[in-house]
């Protein structure tokens, strides 16, 4: 092949790798919260009153799946592992139509769990593998909109097949069929448009890696030892474990704290939510901006910088929330911000640039994967808080999070990235 069109094949294969993993990571978002929302319905089935459970079912079957997507998707590579998942989870979901028990609703949730947890891990694989270490910060921040906006417009794209006339006569069951379809043909969607290495396609790998690290990554006990025994990757595990269950309490609770403290109906308290997340992906963006330009690449500055100020903005909530519904809408914005800010510039870009490339995708599980045990114990923790002090005191529990996240990461304020030629671009392809 001529120069060109090698420059042509990798152009093809890398936005093929960013953008079929942004649509399917954003597409398991259509599976991730039908349950809670269609159990805030009148007409809905039976388990209203159930939905801590079912939250902590599905975040533990999620933690399992994390670990076994990030030893599956370094062993045999990524692309079957995140269509797999994006299926699993499309099929436990359209088996809710057919059950109205609690126990079957957790039986499902733990199957559609595990099936979410495959496809973070896999797709971050597979963008460290196509991206050379330099690209990844942008890239990465680019593509933390597939969680942060990206959820978003899938809430959206499940509301719109719940309120609209499409189907009417099935009412609720809408959630649970519609959106698990258009999962599955992103799954089917995202194999067959992507390769998991570039010498799938006889291409030249796109990074200079360390051989003997690489070759002693490989082994499964091995690679999981490199990531647990990193320093590193434990700070940013215990950080994350507050961080993920502060913003998942966020995620799913800030509409009900408006209506109690701010006495809002129920539908302005819902999309008034809905801009933490619709904010979160400028943050992404703008923190591996300032990381680069005043921090020399350094990550730890950022995130306790952008912690504490998470901490302070919980601090004046009680304040911000009687100033009315605009400056409470303006803190929910600026918070969904720093949080998605700190979540990408850490668990993505910080993570990858500590690690192996052949260990990858079990450093993201791990560090996920803490994480979403935090956000197991999040309905949990929310709900006890809010019964002993209020709903209006709720902010408070939030301010001890930050704190503690700010707490964790600040010793490593002068940590620059690991100094490696792993991964150092070969190549210049576009």
């Amino acid at each position: 092949m001529t120069d060109a069109t090698i420059d042509d094949c990798y152009k093809h294969w890398r936005g093929a790798a960013f953008n079929s993993s942004w649509l399917l990571y954003a597409g398991y978002y259509l599976c991730r919260e039908n349950l809670s929302t269609v159990l805030s319905l009148p007409s809905a089935p039976a388990g209203q009153d159930s939905l801590t459970k079912l939250l902590f079912t599905f975040a533990l079957a999620y933690v399992i799946g994390h670990i076994f997507a990030g030893t599956i998707a370094d062993l045999r590579g990524p692309r079957h592992v995140a269509m797999i998942g994006g299926l699993v989870s499309a099929v436990a979901t359209i088996l809710m139509v057919f059950t109205h028990t609690l126990h079957n609703l957790l039986a499902l949730q733990l199957l559609n769990g595990f099936g979410q947890g495959l496809g973070f891990p896999a797709l971050a694989k597979l963008l460290a593998t196509w991206f050379t270490r330099r690209e990844r910060p942008p890239v990465l921040a680019w593509w933390s909109a597939s969680y942060s906006l990206g959820g978003g417009l899938a809430a959206s794209v499940t509301l719109w097949f719940l309120t609209s006339n499409l189907l009417s006569g099935w009412g609720w069951r809408r959630s649970f069929v519609l959106p698990p379809l258009l999962l599955m043909s992103l799954s089917v969607y995202f194999y067959l448009s992507t390769r998991d290495r570039p010498e799938d396609e006889g291409l030249e790998p796109l990074g200079a890696t360390d051989p003997i690290d690489e070759r002693e990554a490989e082994g499964v006990l091995r690679g999981w030892w490199i990531v647990l025994s990193n320093a590193n990757i434990r700070t940013i595990s215990a950080m994350y474990f507050f961080l993920k269950m502060t913003r998942y309490a966020l995620l799913f609770w800030l509409p009900l704290y408006l209506v109690q403290t701010s006495h809002i109906s129920s539908n302005r308290a819902s999309s008034s939510g809905a801009l933490f997340e619709l904010f979160g992906f400028a943050g992404a963006l703008l923190c591996v901006h300032i990381s680069k330009k005043h921090c020399n690449s350094r990550r730890y500055p950022v995130a306790t910088t952008l912690l504490f100020g998470l901490g302070f903005l919980a601090l004046l909530q009680p304040l911000i929330a009687n100033l009315g519904w605009w400056a409470s809408a303006l803190s929910i914005c600026t918070m969904g911000l720093l949080v998605y800010a700190v979540d990408a510039l850490m668990v993505s870009i910080a993570v990858l640039e500590t690690v192996p490339l052949a260990c990858s995708a079990r450093a993201i599980a791990a560090v996920n994967g803490a994480g979403s045990v935090g956000q197991m114990f999040s309905p949990l923790l929310v709900t006890w808080f809010a019964r002993h002090y209020g709903w209006e005191n709720i902010f408070n529990l939030f301010l001890i999070t930050f704190m503690i996240a700010a707490a964790i990461v600040a010793p490593r304020w002068n940590d620059g990235p690991r100094e490696t030629t792993m991964e150092e671009p070969l190549l210049t392809r576009s």
